[in-house]
């Protein structure tokens, strides 16, 4: 009798990857929304379709093989292609179906999230969202090699790689633990903040490179005591170890039990960017996303449902225009309208 010849099915590659970017086939379940033994299965029929194991399996969860590595190398591109060509398809026909992968700061997406899906919810039902966090470094770098749709990035620098349009900005706040000795929330002048032991993530994020060019651009030096690169383990480190920190004011909430002060002389504001690939054409979907992404940040800024933030045209001068550049502050929208994102 001959044997029936497993193939590999796109279902067991997303699996396969959700899998090793949790390190658990739990947590993969969990993300996925499906249940842990479906999710075995899947990898289990594709390590017998492929005749050879992909992790290692440990208490702690599961590991990449050499076998698993080199399939992970390739899975990114695969689903990507496939993905692409499934919402092309979909858009000879105008339906917004599909999946479609946004990407930003864990502040952005606590704030932007919910009301956006549900949002599309209701215009596109058939419509899935996902978001993935991280860094403005990080989710720069996820757009550049075409793991995202659509990222929202903070004073993003423009390249021919991107295609940017600003949607509001942040103010940037002083923040120390609440029980510290000088109990006030009058402002802090920037010099004053440069000079306290500050956490602060690596240099490689764009709220680093912010605080750091607008002290250049005053002259100072920041001390900084510790590099992070998780918001909540700043805001953990700020509260136990009676540090400071530099954060968007709607980064802080009242359960954090920080104290914030406003940063004066100058105000420092970082821009919220929006942003798409220029190396692949805007499907008509992930328009019809950007368009309600834009609506609702509209909503959250008017209603003063996100704390320190203000719609980018209402924005007033704080730096002079060269001042702006170097800090990394607001920049223009490009005057040619095709570079516009619709």
């Amino acid at each position: 009798m001959t044997a029936r010849v497993r193939q590999v099915e796109i279902k067991q590659l997303r699996y396969f990857k959700r899998v090793a970017d949790a390190g658990s086939v739990s947590r993969a379940a969990a993300a996925l929304s499906v249940a842990q033994p479906a999710v075995s299965r899947q990898i289990a029929n594709l390590e017998e379709a492929l005749g050879t194991p992909l992790f290692f399996r440990n208490g702690r969860g599961v590991k990449l093989t050499e076998a698993g590595k080199q399939l992970y190398a390739h899975t990114s591109e695969i689903l990507e292609a496939v993905r692409h060509a499934e919402q092309n398809v979909r858009d000879t026909v105008g339906v917004a179906k599909g999946t479609l992968l946004i990407g930003s700061t864990p502040t952005v997406i606590r704030y932007l999230a919910p009301p956006l899906l549900r949002r599309v919810a209701k215009t596109h039902p058939e419509l899935d969202l996902e978001f993935t966090e991280g860094f403005s470094g990080y989710v720069n770098e996820w757009l550049s090699n075409g793991l995202l749709d659509v990222a929202i990035l903070h004073d993003a620098t423009r390249t021919q790689h991107f295609l940017t349009e600003p949607l509001l900005r942040e103010e940037l706040v002083f923040a120390v633990a609440d029980g510290t000795a000088e109990r006030t929330t009058a402002p802090i002048t920037l010099t004053d903040a440069a000079n306290h032991g500050l956490v602060l993530p690596r240099r490689s994020h764009g709220l680093r490179l912010m605080v750091e060019r607008a002290a250049a651009q005053a002259r100072l030096t920041l001390v900084v005591r510790s590099e992070v690169d998780s918001i909540e383990a700043i805001k953990s480190m700020v509260r136990e170890d009676h540090a400071a920190t530099i954060l968007p004011r709607g980064a802080v909430t009242p359960e954090d039990g920080l104290m914030v002060r406003p940063i004066s002389e100058p105000m420092l504001w970082r821009t919220l960017i929006l942003a798409t690939s220029s190396q692949r054409p805007v499907s008509q979907t992930t328009r019809a996303v950007i368009q309600e992404l834009k609506a609702v940040v509209r909503e959250l800024a008017d209603e003063e449902l996100w704390p320190g933030a203000e719609r980018y045209s209402e924005r007033g001068p704080v730096f002079t225009p060269k001042t702006a550049v170097a800090a990394g502050a607001d920049r223009t929208p490009p005057a040619d309208p095709s570079q516009r994102l619709a």
